[in-house]
This record gives C-alpha cells, structure tokens and sequence, in this order.
C-alpha cells in the first residue's frame, strides 16, 4: 500500500506543478500582450506629434513633396485603416485620444504630397488622375480639429480650382472628343470606299471575279501583281498570298 501513496503522490504532484505552470504562463501572456498595446499607442502618439511638427513647419502654399509624404507616413499611425493593418484594433479609443484627426491629417498631407509633386494645385490635379480632389473631398468641410487654419484654407482652394478651371477644362476635353469621334463614324464608309477605290486589294469585285490565285512566298508574305506591274504589301496571310494574274488592264476598268 505504501508504494501505492508514493505513485498517487507523486500525480498529485505533478498535477500541481502543472497548474501552477500553465496559470503562470497564461499570466505571462496577458502581461506580454499589454506591454505590446501600450507600447503601440505610445509610438503611435509619439508618430503623431512628428506629423503636427512637420505640419507646423511646412508651408501649405508650397509644399515639399517629401516632407508631406513623411506627414502622410506619421499620420497613418494613427489611422483606423493603420489599427486594421498592424491588428491592433483592441485600442482604438486609446489612439484616438493621443491621435485626434488623424484620418484628416492624413488626407492633407496626400495632397500636400501631390501638389508638391506637381509644382501646383493645377498642375497637382492632372498629375494623379482625381486623387487629389478625391483626398480634398475627404476632409470635412466642418473640419475644426487641429491645424484647421491651414487645412480649411488649403481643401477650400483644391475644390475651387478643381471646380472653376479643372472640371470645365475636362468637360470642353470630353466634348471635342465625342466631335472627333462622331465626324470619324460618319466619314468612315466614304473613305473605306475611296481607299477601295484607289486600291484593288481592298475591291472584293475583283476577287470574286476570279482575277487572282493563291500561292506560297518563300517568305511567308503577299506579293501581289496588278495588270503586270509588281507592288508588294508586307502582309502575312498564314503563308498564302494572293497574286494577280496577267490580264489585260481594260478588263479591271
């Protein structure tokens, strides 16, 4: 019996020790993972304070293109799509206390990015195709956050251009075009016609008729000959061409 004891003894034992382990290694974990939330809200806010002094310095109405997209890259930190990335979405209230306006900050540093890429707010619309009338459109028009003295004016100014120079210029743009196009779909039966006209090869008429054969070049391309003068059109037809006999020129009048 006694040896009985030792063996449930020793389980007990083990058991115990187990317990404790896993109790402690669980306890380890929470430690370890709160350690990693607050050291994530304190480099986002520390990344947001870099944003604020890069935007204090900068001059809106010139902006420096590298500068605005080192804002832009210090302001995602504290963006819910930023949170989204890096998984960290257990503290999204906690960022956005030391990360007020982010999401607007980040969208005036996009702009700032492409209109010192492009020299100008003008020149900034062309460049990306609408995005920087789609990141201006962005900002609240309400916006009172921080830095609204800069940010207002700046989205106010992208719109207007956009609206009084931009947008009519695409409009004119657009309706040149569908005139290009209409006049192009009217006149194309007449020069498909006279380009047959000018050119047997394109004259079916004379296909039919019979007035060619088909043979092989050497090098794969059509030779064809027309009331025996040679021409050559550097046309492939999957190693067949047509070729006009000789015959009398009165006969394709």
């Amino acid at each position: 019996m006694s040896g009985l004891y030792k063996i449930l003894s020793l389980l007990m034992l083990i058991i115990i020790s187990m317990l404790i382990f896993g109790c402690g290694s669980k306890t380890d974990i929470a430690v370890k993972k709160q350690q990693e939330r607050e050291s994530f809200i304190k480099w986002s806010a520390e990344s947001y304070q870099n944003g604020i002094k890069i935007f204090q310095e900068m001059d809106f109405s010139a902006p420096d293109k590298e500068k605005a997209e080192k804002a832009a890259t210090a302001f995602f930190a504290g963006t819910h799509s930023h949170m989204e990335f890096s998984k960290r979405t257990d503290c999204s209230m906690e960022i956005a206390k030391v990360c007020p306006d982010a999401e607007t900050l980040y969208y005036t540093a996009q702009c700032l990015a492409i209109i010192g890429e492009g020299g100008s707010i003008e020149e900034g619309h062309y460049l990306k195709d609408g995005m920087l009338i789609y990141y201006a459109e962005l900002i609240p028009e309400a916006y009172s956050g921080v830095m609204m003295d800069k940010v207002l004016p700046l989205r106010s100014e992208i719109i207007d251009i956009y609206e009084d120079v931009v947008k009519p210029q695409k409009v004119a743009k657009e309706a040149r075009r569908k005139k290009m196009q209409a006049e192009y779909n009217r006149t194309y039966s007449e020069r498909v016609a006279k380009q047959a006209d000018d050119d047997p090869y394109y004259d079916e008429e004379y296909y039919a008729e019979g007035y060619f054969e088909e043979d092989y070049d050497y090098d794969g391309y059509r030779v064809e000959k027309g009331a025996g003068k040679g021409r050559e059109h550097p046309r492939q037809s999957g190693g067949g061409t047509r070729r006009w006999r000789n015959i009398n020129p009165d006969m394709l009048r």
